[in-house]
């Protein structure tokens, strides 16, 4: 097959040759079906029709497989490898089955971690045995007290005010006997974006959306190589060291 042909395009004169070409063999093999007697000619005429049948549907072909191809290079260049409707206990078994391998890196930033907190509380010390654990929790208090972002979001979420705040001092209070070098909890100051799990060489994101809750979000899951991987954990590493602070200072 011609290179060309593997890169139709609807602009490309070509392409358009074709298809009329494959139009005068489909109209030519019809006439001849049509209005000859002769067997032979009907079996050349049926013959041309199926040829211009089947170098439409090749076109047609061809068409559809350049669009998903091209679909399939961002995707790969992006690093994308899942997408879900959802987070958090909607897709719980897509972690589990990730940190029974992990071995080097497990890296956690959201709001109040209440699901994480629930789900594996009393996990957090056997990770921290087999990868370094860090985990970014929302700060209660900033830009400051009176109007936290914490409480912001809950105006967002539609929850009573100061559930998130509550939230994040129960994690905190949860993982403060826990803290070790493998394991370091750190509350963010800055305006959160995206929520963060990563395990090794995957990671899952999603934004944060207005007027639904967090678990609700869509989800992203990423591999090392991918354009995604890096940004999140550019952003993750940039917020660890400048946009966050001890949970005791």
């Amino acid at each position: 097959m011609p290179r060309w042909m593997r890169q139709f395009r609807p602009d490309d004169p070509r392409s358009w040759v074709y298809l009329l070409v494959h139009l005068v063999l489909f109209l030519f093999g019809a006439l001849l079906v049509t209005s000859s007697h002769d067997v032979v000619a009907i079996s050349v005429g049926a013959s041309l029709v199926a040829t211009g049948v089947t170098g439409w549907v090749v076109f047609a072909y061809m068409l559809v497989s350049r669009d998903v191809a091209a679909r399939m290079q961002v995707l790969t260049e992006f690093g994308v490898t899942g997408i879900f409707s959802a987070r958090s206990i909607r897709i719980k078994s897509e972690y589990d089955r990730r940190l029974k391998a992990v071995s080097e890196h497990i890296d956690i930033m959201g709001f109040g971690l209440n699901a994480l907190r629930e789900d594996y509380g009393e996990q957090f010390t056997h990770w921290a045995q087999r990868a370094r654990v860090r985990i970014l929790i929302l700060d209660p208090e900033f830009p400051d007290n009176a109007t936290s972002l914490a409480d912001q979001r809950d105006a967002e979420e539609k929850k009573p005010r100061g559930a998130t705040r509550a939230e994040i001092l129960q994690f905190v209070e949860h993982v403060r006997a826990m803290t070790s070098g493998q394991l370091e909890v750190r509350m963010y100051r800055c305006i959160p974006s995206v929520n963060v799990f990563r395990m090794d060489d995957e990671l899952f994101w999603g934004p944060y959306l207005i007027g639904e809750p967090s678990r609700s979000s869509p989800t992203f899951i990423v591999q090392r190589g991918g354009l995604l991987f890096d940004r999140m954990l550019r952003q993750f590493e940039r917020i660890w060291t400048d946009y966050s602070r001890p949970i005791v200072e």
